[in-house]
């Protein structure tokens, strides 16, 4: 496909929005990125400075309306959201509002200025604990066990609606566990790879590494740039989506213990790490079956995760360097 003259990102400064924002201008260095971002959770510094950026929330319906009046997004790349498990069970109300309201008043927008495609970031939380594993689109249906996976499941139904309804072409991609450069640990709700990896290079009494269970559950882990591959394959595909949902993650299941073991053996540090007990809403054992996805989009996941912990590492060292 040539180059899209426009594309609108949500969650810009977040983790995924903001790796995401940096490898499309490389490549597609022509077009122009809005994006959109209020930092509920993502970072000043990770902001692209050279993009048209609104710092406001998506639920904003007005100011959406005058940006995507004025600008005329062809794509848009839904990455906000209020991203943590945990999170959400302490906060089912407010997470609900930003998690579902908020994807819905983007598909109204998108739906009402005729974007091209809406590529939604949904989660494999949605599944729950599954019955087959690996587990694939059809042979696992929806079992959410928080809140935050009945909102982003829900979000999927709109995404739905709206290409059954209305005709816009959307496409959901099921990310599994996320990890990489620009993924800070130093939050209560931070995930595994990098709450371990905050601790080892800035460690803080007051917030002790630990570890739930007996570390035996697996996770998917899936590196953040086969994350971003999959949503330019979303964007370039000729393919006609009404809501498909696409498991994107790396095909391998690996122990949280094995994890340990490896960022032990690539920093050289040990990681001393508090035992507590499973938390609500957890799933045991999680990897997926990306076929589907290789199917339609091509994807091919290109980073293994013994290679995606050592550029993570490295990011955590060079912070490390700079403090």
């Amino acid at each position: 496909m040539t180059n899209p003259k426009i594309i609108l990102v949500s969650g810009c400064a977040g983790f995924i929005g903001s790796n995401f924002v940096k490898q499309f201008k490389k490549s597609f260095p022509k077009t122009k990125i809005l994006g959109i971002d209020d930092f509920s959770t993502g970072r000043k510094e990770a902001l692209e400075r050279s993009i048209i950026f609104y710092h406001d929330s998506i639920l904003n319906e007005k100011l959406l309306g005058k940006i995507f009046s004025k600008h005329k997004p062809e794509y848009v790349f839904h990455f906000a959201a209020l991203p943590s498990t945990h999170y959400s069970v302490e906060y089912p109300r407010h997470t609900s509002e930003v998690n579902i309201v908020g994807t819905v008043a983007l598909l109204e927008v998108s739906k009402n200025h005729g974007v091209k495609r809406f590529i939604y970031s949904s989660s494999s939380s949605i599944y729950g604990e599954a019955k087959k594993l690996p587990i694939k689109e059809s042979n696992n249906s929806p079992d959410p066990k928080s809140p935050y996976a009945v909102q982003k499941y829900a979000s999927e139904q709109f995404c739905k609606i709206f290409s059954e309804l209305f005709g816009l072409d959307t496409v959901c991609l099921r990310y599994a566990n996320v990890f990489g450069p620009g993924q800070y640990g130093d939050s209560p709700y931070s995930a595994v790879i990098p709450a371990w990896l905050e601790s080892l290079y800035f460690p803080d009494k007051k917030r002790k590494a630990f570890i739930e269970g007996d570390g035996n559950q697996s996770r998917d882990f899936c590196y953040i740039d086969n994350v971003i591959l999959a949503n330019i394959l979303a964007m370039k595909s000729k393919q006609k989506f009404n809501g498909d949902v696409l498991n994107i993650a790396s095909g391998n299941q690996t122990k949280i213990n094995d994890v340990k073991k490896l960022i032990e053996k690539y920093t050289g540090k040990t990681l001393n790490l508090e035992k507590r007990s499973p938390r609500l809403g957890d799933i045991r054992y999680i990897w997926f079956d990306v076929s589907k996805a290789k199917k339609l989009l091509g994807y091919n996941p290109q980073v293994n995760l013994e290679n995606g912990l050592k550029k993570t590492i490295r990011w955590f060292k060079s912070r490390e360097i700079s403090k």
